[in-house]
């Protein structure tokens, strides 16, 4: 017999090196934690030696994450609608809570037989009891079980097993601890009770996700379909703020709250977006009368007249920029801030970079070339020579006259007279090298002879201080050339006067603020506003009815950015598309912008978001229409915007 003889294997070329195609990522080395494991008591913790269970994952994007798993056991004999808003809302803590409802059908034949078997148990039980009191709680069970009987057995309702799982997180492990201690404790007291799910806590939390098999969980109980939506979070308010102003109702008759200053949020701003008629300007102006209450101050650049009511209601002053007024405001005032260390101030370089804006704003009117590097920095001198001759320092006393009583100089209170664009007008003229620039600013002031557009070379005839809300109206000006520039002036000396102080918070309502984005400068100013508002302790709001103009430059965008709260109005059909990628809605969320009814809107605030209906009373309504079909035959109505 032969023997075939086995061919000699070549060996391989450097053996001990791994498979070049071995070393390639994939996609379980990105999704696979990089670390995790169950604590249990007496192991090593942040703390010290643990005291409790808790799972610890770790990620390549953030530092490690704890989490706590909980069962929910519903003890209460009944449900009802939005029992586990707070659950899904989180507003127990500063951690994340994730949520994970499991619901599966029963069979309809099997609970029948489980019924039908029961109640013929307790009317035995019910037959042998002498009890009067216990027979009365058995008959009670037999009727609400014949009850559940008679709705399943013809359809009207079905049988589910439903387990409701949560789980606390955070990467920060004080935060963590308080939150599992807080969520307990606030579910104790509704018949929820949440009991850890202890030397398992990362089977629990694999339970949580679409990767556990099994249906039914350990902890589970049986409800009808009414007591499952019950559960659901259908028309919950998504807001977790707790205070702050009434913001209307949700779809389910709750309150909605709305704080601009929420600690969660970024920052304080606001935009409005709607389509004109549905309630956009009037949901600002319920936000500025309930605000005022809680001791939010609020200045309104108004474009359109909207105000004047509210203002009037308010026992606020309504201020009309136009020709024919008496209401005036100076470009050249100048106001104390209050510094980190407590020290009080005269903001001199702020008002010397206020004035320069808006002359440089009027100067551009008329012709942008004239504005060289050199002419900006021999105005900026000439505007501070005028301040200089005043004898105004940033020493607060600087701002007031002093008269002589015999050989004292006695300080008598009476503030001075701050410089005008005339004089600055007349400064320019006798500098060879700003002549053309005084030419462009000459119509601006009382020597261009047109009152309408000398209406800010003036001394200021009001005063911000201590008032609750005040308007500037800029209806009355002309549409090319001082609407704009009233718009910028107003605002500006809002910011500079109304703002500075920081102790108190405040708000600036710029209404239809898409004609800011016509210039560039102002636009670009605006954007600024939104920047800084929060060292100001300020809360910037911009309510606009063209999303498209709003958005088409760049500082439209910045504003958006720079603003955690977003209501959303009615919107017209040819916006939808882009208002759907900006703030990221869902299909039916922007179905329902199409078709909101008045007052009805969708208020995005981070990451939370709820729909609002806006519920004014009857004297709200009278301050807050501008309607004059609805001011005419407003009777008993007042309680839809």
């Amino acid at each position: 017999m032969f023997k075939l003889k086995k061919p000699k294997q070549e060996s391989l070329p450097g053996r001990e090196q791994p498979s070049v195609f071995k070393g390639a990522a994939d996609w379980k080395d990105v999704l696979a934690p990089s670390v995790v494991r169950e604590i249990g008591p007496g192991m090593p913790s942040p703390k010290g030696k643990s005291d409790a269970y808790w799972a610890e994952i770790g990620s390549t994007r953030e530092i490690a994450r704890y989490f706590r798993c909980f069962y929910a056991a519903i003890t209460s004999g009944t449900t009802y609608a939005g029992m586990l808003n707070s659950l899904y809302t989180g507003d127990f803590g500063e951690a994340d809570c994730d949520v994970a409802l499991h619901v599966v059908p029963a069979d309809p034949t099997r609970t029948v037989w489980d019924l039908e078997h029961k109640i013929a148990q307790l009317e035995a039980d019910y037959a042998e009891e002498k009890n009067s009191a216990r027979k009365q709680i058995v008959l009670h069970q037999i009727e609400e079980l014949r009850r559940r009987h008679a709705a399943i057995r013809i359809g009207d309702q079905k049988l589910f097993f439903v387990s409701v799982q949560a789980a606390a997180s955070s990467t920060d492990f004080d935060v963590f601890k308080r939150c599992c201690n807080l969520l307990v404790k606030r579910f104790a007291g509704k018949g929820i009770h949440l009991r850890a799910a202890d030397t398992r806590q990362l089977q629990a939390l694999f339970e949580m996700t679409p990767l556990d098999a099994k249906t039914v969980k350990d902890a589970f109980r049986d409800m009808e379909s009414s007591n499952v939506a019950d559960l659901l979070p259908f028309g919950t308010g998504g807001l977790r703020h707790r205070t702050g102003i009434v913001l209307g109702m949700d779809p389910s008759g709750g309150l909605v709250l709305y704080n601009s200053w929420y600690s969660a949020m970024g920052n304080y701003n606001v935009v409005v977006f709607g389509r004109a008629g549905f309630g956009k300007s009037f949901l600002i102006k319920l936000m500025t009368a309930r605000s005022a209450p809680l001791g939010i101050r609020t200045a309104v650049i108004d474009p359109e007249r909207e105000y004047e009511n509210l203002m009037v209601g308010l026992g606020c002053p309504y201020i009309k920029l136009h020709p024919s007024s008496k209401d005036r405001i100076n470009i050249f005032d100048v106001d104390l801030v209050e510094e980190d260390d407590g020290t009080v101030k005269v903001d001199l370089d702020g008002a010397v970079q206020a004035v320069q804006a808006v002359v440089f704003r009027m100067i551009r009117v008329y012709d942008p070339g004239v504005l060289n590097g050199q002419a900006k920095v021999l105005i900026q001198e000439k505007i501070k020579e005028l301040y200089t001759k005043r004898n105004i320092t940033d020493d607060p006393g600087s701002l007031c006259e002093t008269s002589w009583d015999g050989p004292a100089i006695r300080v008598a209170g009476k503030p001075k007279k701050m410089p005008t664009l005339s004089e600055l007008h007349f400064l320019m003229e006798r500098e060879p090298e700003l002549q053309k620039a005084a030419q462009l600013l000459k119509p601006f002031t009382k020597k261009g002879g047109v009152p309408a557009q000398a209406i800010f070379d003036c001394e200021s005839t009001f005063d911000a201080k201590d008032l609750p809300a005040f308007a500037f109206s800029v209806a009355g000006l002309d549409e090319e050339i001082m609407k704009p520039l009233g718009l910028f002036v107003a605002t500006k000396w809002a910011w500079e006067k109304f703002g500075r102080d920081r102790k108190t918070r405040k708000r600036i309502v710029v209404d239809e603020a898409q004609m800011m984005m016509d210039t560039p400068e102002t636009a670009r100013w605006l954007e600024d506003c939104f920047r800084r508002a929060r060292k100001r302790n300020i809360s910037m709001c911009a309510g606009t009815q063209g999303f498209e103009v709003f958005l088409r430059v760049p500082q439209g965008l910045g504003i958006l950015k720079n603003s955690s709260t977003k209501f959303l109005m009615r919107q017209e059909p040819i916006d939808i598309a882009a208002v759907r990628e900006k703030f990221n809605l869902s299909e039916g969320e922007a179905g329902f912008l199409l078709s909101a009814q008045k007052g009805w809107g969708i208020v995005k605030a981070d990451n939370d978001a709820t729909i609002f209906y806006g519920k004014t009373t009857d004297e709200e309504y009278r301050w807050f229409t501008s309607d004059p079909n609805d001011l005419r035959l407003l009777g008993g109505v007042g309680n839809a915007v």
